[in-house]
């Protein structure tokens, strides 16, 4: 199983981590209060709150996902220019960028991974894979992955990759239905 794989099957969903967000800043925010009322003490518990509260949101939103990749292009072209190197220059003068083998790895994919990140919109083989039409319910589209999932399921003997897939597609068709 690849890591790509996997990433694609321990995807949290986003409404869990809107609720985390949720809890955690409702929790800092009582806990605010309590060390404003009663003892400064409470803002010690009410501040390391308030930083997951932040955290989860930035997750849920996806603003931290395009931040990490910001940060990522930076980092690569701040290194280049530190070493002398061009951005078509790699450690020891040779062609710099992804090899072969990986541009060859994206090219199958078709694409879909932009920084190593999944594309979330859904795409007309999702709806291939669940075998539904396009603009399916989300009744719908929960059916049709449950009796895919039963199928394909790797501890019922089922190919990891097709498991993978239906699993990437019913993520995207999920929020969309």
């Amino acid at each position: 199983m690849s890591a790509r794989t996997v990433l694609a099957v321990v995807q949290p969903d986003d409404s869990l981590v809107w609720g985390l967000a949720a809890v955690f800043g409702a929790s800092s925010v009582v806990f605010g209060v309590l060390a404003v009322v009663y003892s400064p003490v409470a803002l010690s518990v009410a501040v390391p709150f308030a930083v997951a509260a932040v955290v989860f949101y930035y997750h849920a939103s996806g603003r931290l996902r395009a931040r990490a990749a910001r940060r990522a292009g930076r980092r690569r072209t701040d290194a280049g220019r530190t070493r002398g190197r061009t951005a078509s220059t790699g450690p020891r003068g040779g062609r710099g960028g992804r090899s072969r083998q990986s541009r060859g790895r994206r090219a199958a994919d078709g694409g879909r991974y932009a920084g190593g990140v999944a594309d979330d919109r859904p795409r007309p083989e999702d709806y291939r894979v669940l075998g539904v039409e396009p603009g399916a319910g989300r009744d719908e589209v929960k059916a049709a992955y449950r009796e895919k999932a039963r199928e394909l399921h790797p501890d019922r003997g089922g190919d990891t990759q097709a498991f993978s897939r239906v699993n990437e597609a019913y993520e995207r068709l999920k929020r969309d239905a």
